[in-house]
C-alpha cells in the first residue's frame, strides 16, 4: 500500500495528540457522517472517549435532503446512546412535528393501486414507540456537539493495520493519513472499509432485479395534499394487482415544522417496478431512462393504471422536477468471520455491515442497535451492559483480546442483522409480485429487532 505523503495534524477536542499508534487513551477514527458515524460520535463524547469523523462529502447538502425514516424498535437504544439534551430535542426531526403534537399517528396503510382497496395496516403506536423523521434533519441533530470533529472532504483510500499491529493508520484519497486505535468503517452501502476488510467478498453485492425512482415533491400546499394524508398523515404504500407497480409516499416537512414557515409540504415519492421480461406488456426489460424527462414520463406512464388518488399523486408532478434513479443491492453479512481479514483494530457498522432494501424501513433501526452493541461489547459500558446476563458475558469471560472483542461484536450484529437483510430482500422482491402479498410477507409482516429468516430470494422464479 503507497505509504501517505504527510501525516495529518489533528489534535482531538479532549485528547492530547494524534499521530503515531501510542495511545494513552483510545482514539477511535471514524469513516462515514452518516447515522451510525455520527451516533458512535455522540455515544464516544457521551462517555468521554477521543474520535475523528472523516466524510467524503464536503458538506451535509452534497447529496441532498434524502429519505423520511421510520425508527422504532430502535428508539430505546437511541434514547440510552445520545446525551439527555439531544433525546429532548428529537422532536426537531420529525416530518410532521405539529401533527405528532396533534396526536396523530401512522398506520403504514398499503393499498392495492389497481383498486384503491387497502391491503394491510399496523397496528397504531404513539410518538414513544415509533416515530417518522426526516434523515437530513436526524443527522443534523447528531452532529450537534460533534460536528468540530468533523472533517468534510476526506475521502478514505485504505488502511495500514493488522493482527499484531497495535494500531491502525487510514489513507486519504488527498495524500494526507492519520493513525488511531480503533478504525469503524460507517461509510455506507458501497463502503470502501468493507472492501479491504472482506477482500473478495465485501464488494460482491447482490443487486436487486428491480428499478427504483424517487422524486423530492415540495409544491403541496395544505388542500392539495388533503386526499393523500387521508389515506395517512404520514406514510403509505401499494402495489397495483394490474401490473406490478409499486409506489410509496413520504411525509418530508410540514408547515409548522421547525423553520417551514412558507406552508408548503415537502414529500417523497418513490415509484418501483420489477426488471423482468414481459412486465407491462414489453419483451426488453424497462431499465431505468437516461433523462429526466424520460424518467418522469415512465413514473407517469405507470400511474395512468392507478386509481385515486394515487394516479394524481404522480400525474400531478409538475415538468422539470427531478427525478433521481435508485440502485437498490444488498448485502447479508457472513455468520462466521473466517474471510475477514484478521485485523484486531478495524470493524464496520450500519449500511457499511448490512445494506438493504428499504421495504421493510429497518436500515436506519438496525444502524443504531449496532452502536449499542459495539459499545456494550468493545468498551463494556456498564450502564448499557446493567442487569443483563447474556451469553456476551460468558463469552467474555472466556476469550481475551481486541480481537475477540471484535469478533464477538460482529458476530452479534451478523446474527441481528443478516435475517434482516435477507426478509428486506424478500418483501422488495413481494412488493412487485402482487400474488405473494399476504399477511406472511415479509413486506407486512411485524418489524422486529430479531427475526428469524433465511430464504435468499434471488430471482422472479421463487
Amino acid at each position: 500500500m503507497d505509504t501517505p505523503s504527510k501525516q495529518d495534524d489533528i489534535t482531538p477536542a479532549n485528547q492530547n495528540g494524534l499521530g503515531n499508534n501510542h495511545h494513552k487513551s483510545p482514539h477511535i477514527l471514524i469513516i462515514g457522517a452518516g447515522i451510525s458515524g455520527l451516533l458512535l460520535a455522540q455515544y464516544l463524547r457521551k462517555s468521554g472517549i477521543s474520535f475523528s469523523v472523516f466524510e467524503r462529502d464536503t458538506d451535509f447538502n452534497t447529496r441532498g435532503g434524502g429519505w423520511g425514516l421510520t425508527l422504532h424498535w430502535s428508539l430505546p437504544a437511541l434514547r440510552a446512546l445520545l446525551p439527555d439534551e439531544l433525546v429532548e430535542r428529537l422532536p426537531e426531526t420529525y416530518v410532521d412535528r405539529e401533527a405528532v403534537e396533534k396526536g396523530k399517528i401512522s398506520t403504514f396503510p398499503f393499498y392495492d393501486l389497481t383498486t384503491g382497496e387497502l391491503r394491510g395496516q399496523s397496528p397504531p403506536a404513539p410518538a414513544s414507540q415509533r416515530v417518522r423523521v426526516t434523515r437530513e434533519k436526524f443527522r443534523r441533530l447528531l452532529a450537534d456537539g460533534v460536528d468540530k470533529d468533523i472533517h468534510w472532504g476526506r475521502a478514505y483510500k485504505g488502511y495500514e493495520a493488522g493482527e499484531e499491529v497495535e494500531g491502525v493508520t487510514v489513507l486519504f484519497e488527498d495524500g494526507t493519513s492519520c493513525s488511531g486505535t480503533l478504525l469503524v468503517g460507517c461509510d455506507g452501502s458501497r463502503s470502501r472499509v468493507r472492501r479491504d476488510l472482506f477482500p473478495g467478498l465485501g464488494q460482491d453485492m447482490h443487486n436487486i432485479p428491480v428499478g427504483v425512482l424517487g422524486v423530492k415533491a415540495e409544491y403541496y400546499t395544505a388542500e392539495r395534499i388533503r386526499p393523500l394524508r387521508e389515506l395517512d398523515p404520514f406514510f403509505f404504500q401499494g402495489t397495483a394487482s394490474e401490473n406490478d407497480t409499486y409506489v410509496y409516499f413520504s411525509m418530508l416537512d410540514a408547515p409548522g415544522s421547525n423553520a417551514n414557515q412558507d406552508g408548503k409540504y415537502t414529500c417523497q415519492i418513490v415509484v418501483s417496478w420489477p426488471l423482468r421480461s414481459g412486465f407491462f406488456g414489453t419483451e426488453a426489460i424497462i431499465n431505468c431512462l437516461s433523462t429526466n424527462e424520460e424518467r418522469l414520463g415512465l413514473i407517469q406512464r405507470f400511474a395512468q393504471t392507478w386509481a385515486e388518488p394515487f394516479r394524481s399523486l404522480a400525474l400531478d408532478i409538475p415538468p422539470g422536477t427531478e427525478v433521481k434513479p435508485v440502485d437498490l443491492h444488498d448485502w447479508p453479512p457472513p455468520l462466521v468471520s473466517t474471510s475477514r481479514i484478521k485485523a484486531s483494530n478495524v470493524t464496520l457498522m450500519g449500511d457499511a455491515f448490512h445494506p438493504m432494501a428499504m421495504y421493510r424501513g429497518e436500515g436506519a433501526n438496525h444502524a443504531i442497535l449496532d452502536v449499542l452493541d459495539f459499545a456494550k461489547t468493545y468498551f463494556s459500558d456498564p450502564e448499557l451492559n446493567a442487569g443483563q446476563q447474556s451469553e456476551l458475558a460468558i463469552l467474555k469471560a472466556n476469550r481475551e483480546g481486541k480481537l475477540c472483542l471484535l469478533e464477538m461484536y460482529e458476530h452479534i450484529v451478523a446474527e441481528r442483522a443478516r435475517p434482516a437483510v435477507l426478509a428486506s430482500r424478500r418483501a422488495c422482491m413481494d412488493a412487485h409480485n402482487y400474488k405473494k402479498i399476504a399477511s406472511g410477507s415479509p413486506l407486512l409482516s411485524r418489524r422486529a429487532m430479531k427475526l428469524e429468516f433465511e430464504n435468499e430470494t434471488l430471482g422472479w422464479d421463487y
